[in-house]
């Protein structure tokens, strides 16, 4: 009986094993494995948010990956991160809260059972207690992690709205200097007529005039 307390009590303190992956795909967002470090290489795969891969290299903006199922690309290194995805870590603190709330339902029936059939009530009774209180400060921490977890998401969905509204905003600023560099061009073009058109009005009289005089000499 005790030991079953004890290993309870364990279980909140228990750490999560790191992965053997060394990054993950950036949260809420589906990134595309090339076959080779740049844009123009061949997409072999989409990758999900939250997925865990094994970094083989990285160099100019992009890392060589391998993903669980063995698929190896190139992926843009921005969108990798060292933390998993926000969803996953509130997914494995719920499961954690769910155990912790079966061990607490346990634990109860176990001192249920000792008030009734046991002559050393007092004393195992506090040590219940006392073990009963600390989980529920572990169970409170954990929901308080679960809502930092979820307002962090929130926040990560707000940069990225952000970031996807700069790109609009310099794609639109990109197309609108081009525009204004063509007219330029057509410009410049249209005052090198325009001078031409000038030159050859004050030169076409001046031949005129010796044509006229040759005519005159004869």
């Amino acid at each position: 009986m005790s030991s079953r307390v004890c290993a309870a009590v364990l279980l909140v303190f228990v750490v999560t094993a790191a992965s053997a992956a060394d990054r993950y795909v950036s949260d809420e967002l589906s990134i595309n494995l090339r076959r080779g470090p740049g844009n123009d290489y061949r997409i072999t795969q989409l990758l999900d948010a939250g997925e865990p891969v094994t970094v083989i290299e990285t160099g100019d903006g992009w890392t060589h990956v391998r993903t669980e199922g063995g698929s190896d690309g190139w992926v843009l290194t921005r969108f990798l991160s060292d933390e998993p995805a926000a969803r996953t870590q509130l997914a494995e603190m719920r499961e954690r809260v769910t155990e912790l709330e079966e061990s607490n339902a346990s634990l109860r029936e176990e001192l249920s059972e000792v008030m009734e059939g046991s002559s050393e009530l007092g004393a195992l009774k506090k040590e219940l207690v006392a073990e009963n209180k600390a989980l529920k400060q572990e169970l409170s921490q954990i929901k308080e992690t679960s809502a930092n977890a979820v307002r962090i998401n929130r926040e990560n969905q707000e940069f990225r709205e952000q970031i996807l509204s700069m790109e609009s905003e310099v794609e639109r600023l990109r197309h609108e200097n081009q525009a204004l560099q063509s007219r330029r061009d057509g410009m410049k073009v249209g005052a090198i007529i325009l001078l031409g058109g000038i030159l050859l009005g004050l030169v076409l009289p001046l031949f005129r005039r010796r044509s006229r005089n040759s005519w005159d000499s004869i």
